[in-house]
């Protein structure tokens, strides 16, 4: 709820999001990177967190860069009072830690052992990024950074933030044999129906007793396969946000799109995404072969997706597992 509040403005509240951020951004970026990283330590480290050494893959600079900008920067919003936008921060450095491991791809190492070193750098710059984020969390999260430092098997006497380091890293420690998830997934149908009966005081009736209720829906004219099959839609990743000069509605939205160029995408979301910065590092899908067009004086190569009710605009974010580039169909 705090990163939906920002700084001098109104925070907007729906249960719909609130579901959507316990299922993308804390089960899917968080949970998953705390299951994974635990996972592969366990494979292929015996449990033990390396040494933290830097350089080892031509990746770990930036992770490492990345999570001091992150530090700083969270500092300087927190101390502003900015909540909301310091925890964007921590999400740049889950992101980044996220696509740190499709860089490394650990697995592959594995299978060389001549890489047994790099393997191991990879598997301390995962836990020193989980253990960064857990710190930076702890004003938001009150149970969550101490089960993601028990799974890292780290004292709590180490949460700290104050003189917080990357490079702190407690070398040697234990992780759990078998990490639970601490965000599961939840049912989204069942859950948003929970929380409009407890935001109405009950005075909702059971699913059972109420009548099945529905919209009118606009319809288009119907088209062809054929004019359907004309309109190219893939999957790119968000590389950066960031606000159109001069425009209240616009975002600019840097895309890898699976080539080596990328493309950029303008789209009126801003009223919705206040937080824009927490969206780096999404898979998202977009109409690839509209032809470009001029917006504010910039030009916009294509359209993002999304889904409009009620006067609320979200993006369709897709799983993480879909690479960039991919075709929708």
């Amino acid at each position: 709820m705090l990163r939906a509040m920002p700084y001098g403005n109104d925070g907007i509240f729906t249960p719909e999001d609130f579901v959507s951020k316990l299922n993308y951004d804390l089960a899917n970026d968080l949970g998953n990177l705390l299951n994974r990283t635990v996972a592969m330590i366990n494979k292929y480290e015996d449990g033990v967190i390396p040494a933290l050494n830097s350089g080892a893959t031509e990746f770990d600079a930036d992770l490492v860069q990345t999570a001091n900008d992150v530090i700083k920067a969270y500092n300087e919003n927190m101390q502003a009072m900015r909540t909301a936008d310091a925890l964007a921060e921590v999400w740049k450095l889950i992101s980044r830690a996220n696509k740190y491991i499709d860089e490394t791809t650990p697995w592959t190492l594995a299978k060389d052992e001549a890489q047994a070193d790099k393997l191991a750098s990879v598997m301390a710059h995962l836990a020193a990024a989980l253990r960064v984020a857990a710190i930076l969390l702890q004003p938001a999260l009150t149970r969550a950074p101490k089960q993601i430092f028990h799974q890292l098997g780290l004292a709590e006497s180490n949460l700290q933030i104050a003189d917080l380091k990357f490079e702190d890293l407690p070398a040697g420690g234990k992780v759990v044999a078998k990490g639970e998830p601490i965000f599961p997934r939840v049912d989204v149908e069942a859950e948003v129906a929970y929380i409009r009966d407890e935001m109405t005081g009950g005075a909702a009736k059971p699913a059972e007793e109420t009548e099945a209720s529905y919209i009118e829906v606009p319809t288009k004219d119907l088209i062809e396969f054929d004019d359907f099959d004309k309109v190219e839609m893939r999957v790119a990743e968000i590389l950066e946000v960031t606000e159109v000069e001069k425009s209240n509605k616009l975002l600019r939205f840097k895309l890898n799109d699976g080539t080596k160029e990328g493309r950029t995408i303008l789209s009126g979301i801003k009223k919705w995404y206040p937080e824009y910065a927490g969206l780096v590092g999404k898979k998202v899908a977009f109409v690839a072969n509209l032809k470009p067009r001029k917006m504010m004086g910039e030009m916009s190569e294509g359209m993002l997706l999304s889904a409009e009710k009620d006067g609320n605009v979200i993006l369709t974010i897709l799983p993480d597992e879909i690479e960039a580039g991919s075709e929708l169909g």
